[in-house]
């Protein structure tokens, strides 16, 4: 069934926020329609806003979500999905063995099992499979993914789809990790910290001082505190635009 014309990439953004939904903000989630396939990155509360493109989950019927970890704003709205997805086969990804001590799959059945979810792990789809990708690369579909680990309170992973689109969150920010960094189309990286304080996040000063802005078209960032003031958003909003990035919004499409 044909879905990207012309050989395109689109990036919906679904979910900005990180922690949990404010000022119109849902919790982390993209959706990527890419060599045919169709990608989630993480299932935060973002995915209620698969309802912005209807048109889109109509013309495919396998969907995979991709985890960068398991924390809960990054996985509540798989509860969601069954609104979208009920016609779908679905894949979740997650880190899972040998990096976590249990599989992806026994995460999510706890997680989601019936006396919390009443549709159960794997009601919320046509059929669901739950896979572990182990800290390793691997393939969905016809899309190669990159990972690599990152430094966070459990283990976390940036994800790289087909060597064009770096989504990277929950995650401190190390420098030495962006040297001779491969290009890319877009980035999406998490912005948590008005100021450094955080070692389990990344701040806007240590973005703007140490990311190698030229080897990305686009850098978008996400993950972004709901308890900044407007004081706070206004600091990080100014540095972003002096270097070029853009503060994710929720409804954002960008197609390349």
């Amino acid at each position: 069934m044909p879905t990207n014309y012309h050989g395109q990439t689109t990036l919906w953004v679904l979910g900005s926020n990180g922690w949990m939904p404010s000022d119109g903000r849902q919790t982390c989630c993209f959706l990527v329609e890419v060599a045919d396939e169709l990608v989630l990155l993480d299932a935060g509360t973002g995915v209620a806003n698969l309802s912005l493109v209807p048109q889109v989950l109509a013309r495919h019927d396998r969907m995979h979500v991709l985890l960068s970890h398991y924390h809960l704003d990054h996985i509540a709205g798989l509860m969601y999905l069954k609104r979208f997805a009920s016609h779908m086969h679905v894949d979740v990804y997650g880190p899972g063995r040998p990096v976590y001590e249990r599989t992806t799959a026994d995460y999510l059945l706890d997680v989601l099992q019936p006396a919390v979810y009443s549709s159960g792990a794997h009601g919320f789809a046509r059929e669901v499979h739950y896979h572990d990708y182990g800290g390793r690369d691997f393939v969905v579909g016809q899309v190669p993914v990159g990972v690599r680990p990152q430094r966070h309170s459990s283990a976390s992973f940036e994800l790289r789809l087909k060597g064009e689109l770096v989504y990277a969150t929950d995650t401190s920010f190390d420098a030495s990790a962006w040297t001779n960094v491969v290009p890319a189309k877009v980035l999406l990286h998490e912005c948590w910290q008005a100021g450094s304080g955080d070692p389990r996040h990344t701040s806007i000063e240590s973005l703007a001082e140490g990311l190698p802005t030229e080897q990305f078209g686009r850098v978008l960032l996400i993950h972004q505190n709901p308890a900044w003031d407007k004081a706070e958003r206004d600091h990080v909003a100014c540095i972003a635009q002096s270097r070029g990035f853009v503060l994710a919004a929720d409804g954002m499409r960008i197609t390349w």
